[in-house]
């Protein structure tokens, strides 16, 4: 059993990294949380150091994405008997692999590309001693290899389109000469190589049959993606930043029209690095053996809560701090006790109400939790089990 590992929860398959082994098990039909608790079985690592990747937008500030993280959290803290639990986003997670083993000095910027199975996402990345910083991330939904792939079996007659595998790109990707005849196919068709548009980029057999998938016919069930691709990177360098590096990975990241479109949106000559579909699941477990470290996000804030306990008979005031490292706060007497649908929090210095609309009378355990960008939130969950309340700092800050 390895002490550590990294999970990356994926939308069509949960990958696990523990050491040099690595497993795949299909997400279909799974609650994240669920998938949580699958993948660490499978990976027989329920008693390690584990990180787990998950969409970066469900480490923002939005209340929706901040809730359905924490329900994993709760599932996870409760799978993980022993050991430590953390969490990145699988764009960082995935930049974190593409700059081991060996980090250049100084601080380099990468542009992180998912072209994954249901949508595309970008993230612009700092790097300096193996600590990443996030600076940018956005998603743009649709535009993955399922409606790529369904998009190349229209093109097709039907009776081809019956017969190409589902793994076709395994196919297409199988040796360097056929990456390489592929990637400059394409080449030629930017170049203005119109008569090429015709021409096989990938000749997929099955039998004694070859089914030819022409330049035409993957530049335009690509075009979908590609305007995603566009927008997502555009949106992550929109002040004119130019990245180091290029990275893709994901379900489409094989295809050389994604890392055009990158190497194009993202007005950069350099090479792009391609990784694999595991490139998530290495990087997180980079991040558990702390051989990279994720940085904090920048505006964290000191904030207090403050009460009461009873102590010698007598009602005394008391101060909980809450801190960005642990999970919750350390109450005396227990978990702290709320009577009504608000709480009182101090804000570096600055008193505001937290509102908790619908919240029951109770104890509760009050944590804190960094998001890209920051400041972070507030989380209020009830001590016995059940769904979190969760509030911006930012909404406080503005009272």
């Amino acid at each position: 059993m390895s002490a550590h590992a990294g999970v990356d929860i994926g939308e069509i398959a949960v990958k696990t990294a523990a050491g040099a082994e690595y497993t795949e098990i299909p997400a279909a039909g799974q609650d994240p949380a669920d998938a949580v608790r699958a993948a660490l079985a499978s990976g027989g690592v329920a008693q390690a150091q584990v990180c787990v990747a998950v969409r970066d937008q469900w480490l923002s500030a939005d209340p929706a994405d901040a809730a359905r993280l924490e329900e994993m959290r709760q599932e996870g803290g409760t799978t993980i008997r022993a050991g430590g639990l953390a969490w990145a986003g699988q764009l960082a997670a995935s930049c974190a692999f593409a700059a081991s083993p060996a980090p250049e000095p100084g601080q380099r910027r990468y542009l992180v590309c998912d072209v994954g199975g249901t949508g595309v996402r970008a993230g612009l990345f700092s790097v300096s001693a193996a600590v990443v910083r996030v600076e940018a991330v956005h998603a743009e939904r649709g535009g993955g290899w399922r409606d790529f792939d369904n998009a190349v079996r229209a093109a097709l007659p039907d009776a081809q389109a019956a017969r190409l595998p589902a793994d076709w790109y395994e196919q297409a990707t199988a040796t360097a000469e056929r990456r390489a005849r592929a990637d400059q196919v394409f080449r030629n068709v930017a170049a203005g190589a119109e008569d090429e548009l015709e021409t096989s980029a990938y000749r997929i057999t099955v039998a004694d049959d070859r089914i030819p998938l022409t330049a035409r016919t993957l530049i335009d069930a690509f075009e979908p993606t590609r305007q995603r691709l566009d927008a997502a990177v555009t949106a992550v360098l929109h002040d004119g930043t130019v990245p180091d590096q290029v990275v893709l990975f994901g379900g489409l990241g094989w295809l050389p029209l994604a890392a055009h479109t990158a190497v194009r949106a993202g007005n950069t000559a350099g090479v792009p690095a391609v990784l694999g579909t595991e490139a998530a699941a290495r990087g997180a477990l980079l991040f558990a053996q702390g051989a990279a470290r994720l940085a904090p996000p920048e505006g964290l804030q000191p904030v207090t809560v403050p009460a009461h306990r009873f102590r010698d008979g007598l009602l005394e005031e008391i101060s909980v701090n809450l801190t960005w490292t642990e999970p919750f706060a350390a109450v005396p007497d227990g978990p702290l006790q709320i009577d009504r649908g608000e709480l009182q929090v101090s804000v570096a210095g600055q008193l505001r109400t937290a509102r908790l609309p619908g919240l029951a009378r109770g104890r509760y355990l009050i944590g804190l939790r960094p998001t890209w960008p920051g400041p972070g939130l507030l989380v209020v969950r009830p001590a016995d089990g059940g769904p979190a309340h969760v509030v911006p700092l930012t909404e406080l800050a503005a009272q």
